[in-house]
């Protein structure tokens, strides 16, 4: 009955690596801070981002935050093209210099697959460690009734 139960709780917990999530910080973005001439942010305003001389497909697409922020990490040197729109006729067009493109990231308190198989077992066996000693607790107060 405990190699049924052991072999259930691995099979159950077999599945919980692949949800896992990581996750690097990107360095070297370049980004972008656009307001109304009143200094008001564009909020959530559309942004398409075309990569140096191409203008059919953009690179990237998205929102300005609430703030008027939005950024993006180019993947080449040169003068990239973003266009930023509310919606309701205001815009711009910015040109971004960008003149090195750096690829190096760094991973921060992400942990390796082998690190959480080991931490994964580790939970197991302190879950069944804690459930044996409930039992055989239960076994010797029942002994000595």
């Amino acid at each position: 009955m405990r190699a049924i139960s052991l072999l259930g709780l691995l099979v159950l917990t077999s599945g919980l690596l692949g949800h896992g999530v990581s996750h690097i910080l990107l360095r070297d973005a370049y980004g972008i801070q656009v307001s109304y001439e009143d200094g008001n942010p564009l909020a959530f305003a559309d942004v398409e981002i075309f990569r140096p001389l191409e203008t059919e497909m953009e690179f990237q697409t998205g929102m300005t935050d609430e703030n008027g922020r939005f950024m993006f990490k180019p993947d080449t040197s040169g003068s990239w093209t973003m266009k930023v729109s509310d919606g309701l006729g205001h815009g711009k067009v910015i040109e971004v210099i960008v003149d090195e493109v750096n690829t190096t990231a760094s991973c921060e308190g992400s942990l390796s697959r082998l690190q959480k198989i080991i931490s994964g077992l580790g939970y197991i066996l302190f879950i069944f460690s804690g459930w044996y000693l409930i039992t055989r607790w239960r076994q010797e107060k029942h002994a000595h009734s």
